[in-house]
């Protein structure tokens, strides 16, 4: 699933705004660290990130990766903006949960890179 959206977000993508970083790799990890966090919050949520700014996860990050998502399909830009914050955190919780069950890993790999902006 994880390999399945982040291919996704890359396509909506479509100025080029986003890099994307694996939760398993050493940024994420001296991240993590820099700012106390354990590296389970990497994966267990979605976190968004601007140098210099604040960090969001969950539903506000969603919020707004979809606002800077100029490919995003309309109803789900619609979606994200009407749907209270907690029921977006429900349902994302509810997926990130079972998301073990059914992939062992994320089988992203370099040839999915786009043009480096997605880094393992």
């Amino acid at each position: 699933m994880c390999s399945k959206w982040a291919r996704k977000i890359l396509q909506w993508d479509t100025e080029g705004v986003f890099i994307l970083i694996s939760a398993h790799s050493t940024i994420a990890a001296s991240w993590a660290i820099e700012r106390g966090l354990g590296i389970e919050l990497f994966q267990q949520s979605i976190l968004y990130f601007r140098p210099g700014a604040l960090w969001y996860q969950e539903a506000k990050a969603l919020k707004l990766i979809g606002k800077n998502l100029k490919g995003l399909p309309l109803i789900l830009g619609v979606l994200l903006w009407i749907a209270p914050e907690w029921l977006i955190n429900l349902f994302y919780r509810l997926i990130a949960s079972n998301r073990r069950r059914e992939i062992k890993e994320c089988n992203i790999t370099y040839k999915d890179s786009f043009e480096d902006r997605l880094i393992l």
